[in-house]
């Protein structure tokens, strides 16, 4: 049986060693998959992956530019108001590239020309930080997805996180 002092030091140890695992840093993902070409309609991101190049467009360039050039296109924050009008849903839901929305909840205002993008569509903890539309040819269905910010908290690295989860979601469309 170990004295009074053992079991002091022992303590102490366990104690020392939940602090120190409890002070780590999680390691997330890194896309290194196939170089991506992806349109943004806004200010492009902040990501870590060299093997995405961004493109600036405007709304105006979705009829012109041919989408298929691109892998996706990123509606950035700023511009969620503009992309919400009704006239766009088509252009989104029909798209034979996916369209991901950045800081908000849902794709609904976005691809329901009766809906309109307002405040209780942004982004808050507990929701999707970001979410994605594609037309599935197979199917004839519209995809969507959510991409949450792990632990609801946004962070640089969290929203880094998040990115690198939608190119590998792109990817895998392309597979």
């Amino acid at each position: 049986m170990a004295n009074r002092g053992e079991r002091y030091i022992i303590l102490i140890f366990l104690i020392f060693l939940f602090v120190l695992s409890a002070c780590t840093s999680t390691k997330f993902d890194l896309y290194e998959g196939k170089s991506l070409n992806i349109a943004v309609i806004g200010e492009p991101p902040q990501v870590r992956e060299k093997e995405v190049n961004f493109n600036k467009i405007l709304f105006d360039d979705l009829n012109k530019v041919d989408l298929e050039d691109y892998d996706a296109v990123f509606v950035m924050r700023e511009n969620l108001y503009q992309a919400s009008e009704s006239h766009y849903a088509d252009i989104y839901s029909n798209s034979p590239i996916p369209f991901f929305f950045i800081s908000t909840t849902s794709h609904i205002p976005f691809t329901n020309k009766d809906i309109e993008y307002g405040e209780s569509w942004g982004w808050s903890p507990g929701n999707s930080y970001a979410v994605g539309v594609h037309k599935s040819n197979e199917e004839d269905t519209l995809k969507s997805w959510g991409f949450g910010l792990y632990n609801d908290k946004k962070t640089n690295e969290h929203i880094e996180e998040v990115y690198s989860i939608i190119f590998m979601t792109i990817e895998e469309l392309d597979s």
